[in-house]
């Protein structure tokens, strides 16, 4: 009985350190190292390829303020996996307002800037991954606030 026992464990504990060595190291991938699937492989999905997203931003100004609704096409704006792991076919939208470089994470179809000053401004949106990488879709647009 006591062979039989040792035999087994010592079965058991060779069958557990291949399977570990087999699997190898665990790399962990953060969000912002996860690639976007926006051309997927004919294997994957075969012969359908899946219509590539759209964007057209309109813009209402009511004083100093400008309401921006964002149109789209084939993609769902997930603010409930912003900056979370990438699923084919969500996102959100950045902005940039008057070329600047910081960008403003858009999660809905519309969006609200006040207190602008007077002039003309220029809009750019582009279309990012919930892990922000790129759909490489983007609109600009320009407007006035009088």
């Amino acid at each position: 009985m006591y062979l039989h026992r040792t035999t087994l464990t010592i079965t058991a504990t060779i069958l557990a350190s291949a399977l570990l060595i087999g699997c190898g190291t665990k790399e962990k991938i953060t969000p912002g190292q996860q690639q976007p699937i926006d051309e997927p492989t004919a294997a994957a999905i075969g012969s359908q390829a899946p219509a590539k997203p759209t964007l057209n931003m309109k813009v209402a100004v009511s004083g100093n303020q400008a309401t921006i609704t964002f149109l789209t096409t084939n993609i769902k704006l997930a603010p409930e996996h912003y900056s979370g792991l990438h699923i084919p076919g969500e996102g959100h939208i950045h902005l940039f307002v008057d070329g600047s470089v910081t960008r403003i994470g858009v999660k809905e179809n519309t969006y609200r800037l006040q207190n602008l000053t007077k002039g003309k401004h220029t809009l750019e949106a582009t279309l990012h991954t919930n892990n922000h990488q790129p759909y490489n879709v983007k609109d600009t647009t320009e407007f006035v606030v009088d």
